[in-house]
């Protein structure tokens, strides 16, 4: 294997463009979650001693309005 390729290259080339694929539309999923969820972190999520099960409603919250956000009408 030559040392001028970046790491990770061999899987990329040998990997199918669907799980490429797949793999890029969950990443841009996740990533649109996060960025949803970040101001309702900002309002309810202090990070002092509180339970996670705030922290996991807020993600639910966010998967949930990216979901609406992305219906059909």
């Amino acid at each position: 294997m030559p040392a001028s390729k970046e790491y990770g290259w061999l899987e990329a080339k040998q990997s199918g463009g669907a799980v490429y694929e797949q793999g890029v539309k969950e990443s841009k999923r996740n990533k649109a979650i996060r960025r949803i969820a970040q101001p309702l972190m900002d309002k309810h999520w202090k990070n002092k001693g509180q339970e996670v099960t705030t922290l996991h409603r807020v993600y639910k919250v966010a998967e949930y309005l990216h979901k609406r956000k992305n219906r059909t009408s």
